[in-house]
């Protein structure tokens, strides 16, 4: 029997138009700095992939700088944009919010090593956020950056960044998207969105692993009022490629890729999104018909694709294993963040005990995910929370029980 794959916010399978563009890329040797005809065939294919990203995201192709993925394009934004406060005088101070993915947090907690202070804007039990929050937070406090994603990485989430971003700029602030879980999911806009910087990745978009973009923006986006000019340093120096934000040889066969992906997103991702969110509801209804289980998330503005469900007394990695072995890939969050004992920080921050946050369970579809995926999904699951809560409660381990 097949596998079923419901972890598409971890990363999506490669798509064939990609995979074929990338071989095409791959069996070309020239370095696209190079001033000869193989290296200026590789700058062309680099630049039209630039094109076909910024396309997706509305953007100007010089705003958009390549990268190797998320993680990098979140910490060249926000170590450069702290870097630039520190130069120009501005105030220390970073917002965020409790429930960002680790690429984002990580490299703020080093600004914190920095002498930067970082205040989390309250989230209620849904994981919202009260854009008024933000305002009051940046009257008593005028910051530097505001940091914020588009859509959340475990709830699937999507906030309102526009609004946020018009506050954070009336106030004096950047403002710093991680877009990664919207790409493909919603349109994107840059200009509409008002953001200094946004970060993408390719393989959440049936791209390339290892192969992300930062927007940054650039004198159009200012002209339009849209934002602050940026000239952000950069993170990994060398030479002079990407324009000098960003130095070593561009993965070419990887770029290309993800140019190919972001087209695919414009022509047939976003015109089906309609379809998917159907698709997750149906899946949806089906588990909260089970007794115990009940929705994680703001089930009013979210992702089509995302839907996060806890099962209460059930293990969630007990339930993620036996689902695995009967064929279906599910997740108990952040793929960056598996391998940790602590529960989701991110339910954690909702306000749920530690139980809780452990009993949840993150299905995300995606283009291949048909109805008798569901189906099977659905009776799969039932089976494995029946057999799960039939063992009882699992035992607790006291200091006293292992001596």
């Amino acid at each position: 029997m097949s596998r079923i794959y419901l972890d598409h916010s971890a990363t999506t399978p490669l798509h064939p138009d990609v995979e074929r563009a990338m071989i095409a890329a791959l069996s070309s040797c020239g370095n696209p700095s190079s001033l000869h005809e193989e290296g200026r065939r590789a700058r062309q294919a680099v630049e039209s992939a630039r094109g076909q990203v910024a396309r997706l995201i509305g953007a100007a192709s010089a705003d958009v700088c390549f990268t190797s993925g998320g993680s990098e394009s979140n910490s060249t934004a926000l170590l450069g944009l702290g870097e630039l406060a520190q130069k120009q005088g501005r105030p220390l101070h970073i917002v965020t919010s409790p429930l960002e993915h680790p690429s984002v947090l990580r490299p703020l907690r080093r600004l914190a090593e920095r002498g930067f202070v970082l205040t989390e804007l309250p989230v209620d039990a849904l994981g919202r956020i009260d854009p008024s929050e933000l305002r009051q937070v940046l009257r008593d406090r005028p910051a530097s950056v505001v940091a914020l994603a588009l859509v959340n990485h475990e709830l699937g989430n999507i906030y309102p960044i526009a609004e946020l971003s018009a506050t954070a700029h009336e106030l004096g602030a950047w403002v710093h998207c991680d877009a990664v879980q919207a790409t493909g999911k919603l349109p994107i806009d840059v200009r509409a969105l008002g953001v200094d910087t946004l970060s993408l990745s390719a393989h959440k978009v049936y791209g390339p692993k290892g192969t992300g973009a930062l927007y940054v923006a650039g004198p159009a986006q200012v002209a339009g009022g849209c934002g602050l000019s940026i000239s952000l340093p950069s993170l990994i120096t060398g030479g002079e490629q990407e324009r000098g934000r960003r130095a070593g040889t561009e993965n070419v066969a990887g770029i290309v890729g993800f140019g190919v992906a972001a087209d695919l997103a414009l022509r047939t991702l976003l015109p089906s999104v309609t379809d998917l969110s159907a698709r997750r509801d149906r899946l949806e209804a089906g588990l909260l018909s089970l007794g115990g289980a009940s929705p994680n998330g703001d089930r009013t503005s979210r992702s089509p694709s995302v839907c996060n469900v806890r099962f209460a007394d059930v293990d969630g990695e007990l339930l993620l294993s036996s689902l695995d072995l009967d064929g279906i890939a599910v997740s108990t969050g952040a793929a960056c963040s598996s391998g940790s004992s602590e529960p989701s920080q991110v339910l954690r921050a909702l306000g749920q005990s530690r139980q809780q946050a452990k009993e949840a369970i993150r299905f995300s579809l995606g283009q291949g995910t048909s109805d008798a995926d569901i189906h099977r999904t659905l009776e799969t699951v039932f089976a494995v929370v029946a057999r799960i809560r039939a063992l009882g409660p699992a035992p607790v381990l006291t200091a006293a029980s292992a001596a």
